[in-house]
């Protein structure tokens, strides 16, 4: 249901249905309501080209956990959820593929790097029907590639969604304090709490970042805009849906780092009471 909720709430399907719609009506000589729904869709369109929407939506969520300076020196090791691998190109071309969310590899290889002794566990296998499509399949030839020692690294190839992985990942370690969570910024909160639900007090280190300063107005990039929306509808509901679910326990609620007078202060209230 949500999965459904989702994928119809994406800008550019709105924008499909929107002039589907209007040419039925057009057609069916309701010419003053199909006007109307065209108007509407290209006043949206054009909204979303001028105006940062999607970085309004994206940046709370971005900034509600601050990457740490200063990293504590009694880590245990480090957690890295799947996402960052492209396991369809992987699977059909023999070729280990990142996706735009492989900065979470790279940054665990550059951790490891940092920290030769510390134990490596990935998280995250995926729905694929063969064996190479899977996201441990594809992060396992990455690894190696950057020359990453295989006896630190520990698989948990089985999970679909971040709930799943945080039950699953948690029973394959026996301390779970002090464990760095590698995941993109934006999914940071939804995984920090859906980690917590299950006991486990993770250090949260975001990583792959979409926001920075804010763009401002009148950039008419309605691409960019419409794809940096999609990510905030699916972490803000997934967000939502967990909390709703029982699937994230924790409260989130604390300080968020905000970029004054970036227009975001109605998100920034929905994290405030996430």
């Amino acid at each position: 249901m949500t999965s459904l909720l989702e994928w119809i709430l994406q800008p550019d399907r709105i924008v499909l249905f929107g002039l589907a719609m209007a040419t039925a009506f057009l057609v069916s000589g309701w010419f003053v309501a199909g006007r109307r729904i065209v108007y509407s869709v290209f006043a949206g369109i054009l909204f979303l080209s001028l105006a940062p929407v999607g970085e309004w939506a994206v940046s709370p969520l971005e900034n509600r956990f601050p990457r740490p300076t200063d990293l504590p020196t009694d880590i245990s090791g480090i957690l890295v959820l799947a996402g960052g691998e492209d396991t369809g190109i992987t699977d059909s071309r023999g070729v280990a593929s990142l996706n735009g969310a492989g900065d979470r590899l790279v940054e665990t290889a550059i951790l490891a790097r940092a920290y030769p002794d510390l134990p490596i566990l990935f998280s995250g296998g995926g729905v694929g029907t063969s064996e190479s499509d899977n996201h441990a399949f594809t992060a396992r030839l990455i690894f190696s590639g950057l020359g990453l020692d295989s006896t630190k690294i520990i698989y948990e190839d089985e999970s679909r969604t971040t709930a799943e992985s945080a039950e699953l990942a948690r029973k394959l370690v026996s301390d779970d304090s002090g464990w760095l969570l590698l995941t993109s910024a934006s999914h940071i909160p939804r995984a920090v709490g859906a980690f917590r639900a299950q006991g486990w007090d993770v250090i949260a280190f975001p990583v792959d970042y979409h926001t920075g300063h804010m763009s401002g107005w009148g950039r008419f990039k309605f691409l960019h805009s419409a794809g940096m929306l999609s990510i905030a509808i699916h972490e803000w509901g997934g967000l939502i849906w967990y909390r709703l679910s029982g699937v994230s326990l924790q409260s989130l609620k604390g300080k968020t780092v905000l970029d004054v007078g970036s227009g975001n202060g109605y998100f920034t209230y929905l994290m405030a009471i996430s």
